[in-house]
């Protein structure tokens, strides 16, 4: 759409760098402001941080220029406003769905998300089903999403669709007429779907898991979660060996082997992951290793995380740095088994979040601001767990040899408890690094 109004455009200190009267023209990916005099500017939805009404201003907060301020739009205010959010949520849906299928069309209707500090109401919105999530596009606010993995239950109260979520919020969408009960269903098959999927995985890992048993590790490990060898084991008798046999077949299960050994301890966790297009690719093993010892000046305070589909796919192990690494050095020796394993199951959330994609996790910021790879910039603004990993990130290890691969381990680990510099990376060689 398009407006005549008044803009101020500023930078992070608040100082103003431009201000006038303009053409605002709001595409698919950009706000263009054409000035009455001077050169157009450009601002990307994909830098759009934040949108704020304020009596009859449009407050947008950008990253990581500062802030646009849009104001005297008269009688088309309430429809830029409507428009900059749906233009900025349809940009993000984009990017961190990451290729997922739409499934149903958009339902109108209203919301409101009821948790543990309250109820907020979202107010007109539509409600659009994918693959993997449920998607509320408010007409003012940004996007909720609600992966069908994390969904108990869905039923229907009064009228009102309820969906029921693990972490104790309750999506409540209300006007939905003759929708309720096909959206309904269609929430409930997305999460059958994703049970079945991992029931699939289990049973070609596993083909004499028993069938309680392969259901019970599928709950346990659908959606891209991780579990103990005990958890696995108590769930479904003879999976774990199965997968260690399936991680060998992959050409990983030396790794497994090494990193297991200099860690010392057993709450590594494994992991399976069917791609969206599974007919395209073949599924994913993955295996969170932490490293970490009471003795601080051996080589530790890392996770190492591999994942492979096939041994003809090159590889590479990434680590990310536990806990602060001052902290490491006086950090209680009884609390860090809790401590880093809950932090495994943060990193398999990270990387589920972005469908095991790797490069949002070690492009530095400024290659998240080049073109190609700019769908990553909201997935980094959106999801903690992957700004988690990004502030986390310690380096990658390319699989040249073995010889080689396990020198770079130690080196690594080493480097990491010499550090003092949380943000230090390491970094055996550009080549190392590559792509």
């Amino acid at each position: 759409m398009e407006a005549k109004l008044r803009f101020s455009l500023a930078d992070t200190s608040g100082q103003v760098k431009s201000m006038g009267e303009a053409n605002a023209q709001l595409g698919t990916e950009e706000l263009v402001l054409v000035p009455s005099a001077g050169a157009p500017l450009s601002i990307a939805l994909r830098d759009v941080v934040s949108i704020e009404e304020m009596e009859y201003r449009i407050l947008v907060q950008l990253r990581p220029s500062g802030s646009l301020m849009l104001f005297n739009a008269g009688l088309k205010h309430e429809d830029l406003v409507r428009a900059l959010y749906r233009s900025v949520n349809e940009l993000e849906m984009k990017d961190l769905l990451m290729d997922e299928r739409l499934l149903k069309q958009g339902v109108p209707g209203e919301a409101e998300l009821i948790g543990p500090a309250g109820t907020k109401h979202i107010g007109k919105c539509e409600t659009r089903l994918y693959e993997t999530a449920l998607i509320v596009m408010p007409e003012r606010g940004g996007l909720v999403r609600c992966r069908y993995g994390e969904v108990e239950s869905v039923a229907v109260e009064d009228y009102r669709l309820v969906v029921s979520m693990e972490s104790g919020d309750r999506l409540r969408l209300s006007k939905l007429g003759r929708e309720i009960d096909p959206l309904r269903k269609g929430i409930m098959d997305g999460a059958s779907a994703i049970t079945s999927a991992a029931l699939d995985m289990v049973r070609d890992a596993f083909p004499g898991a028993e069938p309680s048993g392969a259901l019970k590790a599928a709950q346990l490990l659908k959606d891209g979660r991780t579990a103990q060898r005990r958890e696995v084991e108590q769930a479904c008798p003879g999976l774990w060996a199965s997968l260690e046999g399936k991680l060998s077949t992959y050409g990983i299960g030396d790794e497994l082997g090494h990193l297991s050994s200099t860690s010392g301890t057993d709450v590594l966790r494994i992991g399976m992951k069917r791609p969206l297009h599974a007919k395209e690719e073949p599924d994913y093993i993955f295996f969170l290793v932490p490293i970490y010892s009471p003795d601080r000046s051996k080589g530790g305070n890392a996770l190492a995380f591999e994942a492979s589909s096939s041994e003809e796919q090159g590889r590479a192990t990434y680590f990310f740095r536990i806990w602060g690494r001052d902290e490491y050095r006086s950090m209680p020796a009884e609390n860090m088994m809790g401590q880093a394993d809950d932090f495994s199951k943060r990193v398999a959330k990270g990387l589920e979040a972005v469908n095991f994609r790797r490069e949002p996790i070690y492009l530095s910021e400024a290659d998240l601001f080049t073109p190609e790879r700019a769908r990553y910039r909201y997935a980094v603004m959106r999801i903690p767990e992957l700004r988690l990993l990004r502030e986390r990130f310690i380096g990658r290890i390319m699989h040249s040899s073995p010889e080689q691969w396990k020198q770079d381990v130690a080196s690594l680990l080493a480097f990491n408890v010499a550090q003092k510099d949380d943000l230090a990376v390491w970094k055996r060689s550009m080549e190392a690094q590559g792509p």
